[in-house]
């Protein structure tokens, strides 16, 4: 068989695996395969205690992108904003050799005005948290922190499954809110309650997220250049934790309609969890919410006026060349 009569043939199969995989993985299958798949693989990282970074995060893409879409385009649209993320996280890192006064009381005081005197963070671990004794619920907040760079990254994967330019929009704005957390923790590095405990200057705060998560992580020998960064123990406000999954949120509403209202539950939880996991203030997860909804807003008005401004464009362009040909002088 000729080198060229293969290669027709390698295209014939490729193109009926294509149909094939079109005809399987059309809507709500799709949604459930990927939502299967990554239940799977964060599985698999939690039993044998590897940490979800965004660098392995793309290397399980591209697996799943072999089943369900093009691995060459998924490594094209992924590998940059990939390589962005990670940047930021070294970024991250470097803020605290920038910067030697760190920000303390007014965190501390915000919250205190606005809960009468107290601090959340002491008043949710006294009823609910006891020292040494892990809880369920313990269990399941840490997860819900954990899920930090997963959630937004597993949403894009859908939306860069259905609809290219609705996972572009989503990116952007990720990018966008992640380096705006950067700045603001170059500019205003803040102090955690846990570390403001350890300190003296508050009561006693349990980091009830690093005990939960020492059941989970333990390292782990799968590849990954997340642990070359070192992290930012005062990049407390704002809190992109609270963030990211209020962005998702906003994501669904606007692509997916009313009937994503109950994914307001899982934002909860997560807001709930990074105060009593004792890593944030309240008024951190308020700044997060604030620059999320801010990023949102910003990002998709400067999208539609790129839009209209190329709409504008191609309508003079088509007006040009249509008296150009009627013979009109322009």
């Amino acid at each position: 068989m000729s080198i060229k009569a293969t290669y027709n043939k390698l295209i014939k199969y490729l193109k009926k695996i294509n149909r094939i995989r079109h005809k399987i993985f059309r809507g709500s299958n799709l949604y459930f395969f990927i939502f299967l798949y990554f239940s799977v693989i964060m599985g698999i990282m939690f039993y044998f205690g590897w940490w979800i970074s965004p660098d392995r995060f793309i290397f399980f893409g591209l697996i799943l992108a072999l089943i369900v879409a093009n691995p060459f385009r998924f490594l094209k649209d992924w590998a940059p904003l990939v390589f962005l993320l990670l940047g930021y996280e070294f970024l991250r890192g470097l803020a605290p050799m920038l910067h030697t006064k760190v920000n303390i009381y007014p965190l501390i005081n915000a919250d205190k005005f606005m809960f009468g005197g107290h601090i959340p963070t002491i008043e949710l671990q006294k009823w609910l948290y006891i020292p040494g004794q892990l809880h369920f619920y313990d269990f399941i907040f840490t997860i819900l922190y954990m899920m930090h760079f997963a959630l937004p990254l597993i949403f894009g994967f859908y939306l860069w499954t259905k609809k290219r330019e609705r996972f572009r929009h989503f990116m952007v704005a990720l990018l966008v809110l992640s380096y705006l957390g950067f700045i603001t923790y170059l500019l205003y590095p803040a102090m955690p309650p846990w570390m403001a405990a350890e300190k003296g200057i508050i009561p006693q705060v349990y980091n009830i997220f690093n005990a939960g998560a020492a059941e989970f992580f333990r390292g782990g020998s799968f590849p990954s250049v997340y642990w070359m960064f070192s992290p930012n123990p005062v990049a407390a406000m704002p809190s992109l934790h609270a963030a990211y999954p209020t962005l998702v949120f906003l994501y669904l509403l606007k692509y997916f309609g009313k009937k994503m209202w109950w994914f307001i539950i899982y934002v909860f939880g997560v807001w709930f969890a990074i105060i009593y996991l004792g890593h944030h203030y309240v008024i951190d997860a308020v700044i997060g919410i604030l620059y999320a909804v801010v990023t949102f807003y910003t990002v998709e008005y400067l999208f539609a006026w790129r839009a209209k401004k190329q709409t504008e464009i191609q309508n003079t362009e088509t007006k040009n060349k249509e008296k150009v040909e009627s013979g009109v002088e322009i």
